[in-house]
């Protein structure tokens, strides 16, 4: 029950005003946007490597993806009517280059990855693809939801700039105290 309303609850999440792209292809600029994914598959036993390709823009990025599979079982059947067995999630660069992986289900029944994404070359967005792999093992096949987005890190001159910034309020307020003194 805590699958469906994992999934339900990212598909939700699409629709209140982010891009909703249905199954793999190109999702576009990633960046300031929460893109929601999801595919059927048909078919027992059918295997698949699902391919979302997206862009970071041209500033640093960390991409956040999840996924989650469904397992729908009614009646008294032993198999169910759709579920993935295998089910795994990368993050990738079109190379193949590999940032992050999981195959291991949190207590929710989650994929999750995070990682540190930048782009190709000053100025240029920066190519990676969302990879979701898995076989069917229902007796229908498999249905599988998640969710991508990325934000911008500060970068280190940034950090910089803050921290210069809190040392001079702090001179600044050292001298106040000083000179009514």
């Amino acid at each position: 029950m805590s699958r469906i309303n994992a999934l339900l609850g990212l598909l939700l999440a699409g629709f209140m005003g982010n891009a909703v792209a249905g199954g793999p292809g190109y999702l576009g600029d990633l960046v300031g946007q929460n893109v929601s994914i999801n595919n059927t598959i048909a078919g027992l036993g059918t295997p698949f490597s699902d391919v979302y390709s997206f862009d970071i823009g041209s500033t640093t990025s960390e991409a956040i993806a999840s996924s989650v599979k469904v397992k729908l079982q009614y009646g008294s059947g032993s198999v169910p009517v759709y579920d993935i067995s295998n089910f795994a999630i990368a993050l990738q660069d079109t190379d193949g280059l590999q940032y992050a992986f999981d195959n291991v289900f949190d207590g929710l029944g989650t994929l999750e990855l995070s990682a540190i994404l930048a782009p190709s070359a000053l100025g240029a967005p920066g190519f990676y693809q969302f990879v979701v792999t898995g076989t069917t093992s229902g007796s229908a096949g498999g249905i599988y939801a998640g969710a991508l987005s990325a934000a911008p890190i500060p970068e280190p001159k940034d950090w910089m700039l803050l921290l210069a910034g809190i040392g001079l309020v702090g001179l600044m307020v050292d001298r106040a105290k000083r000179s009514r003194l």
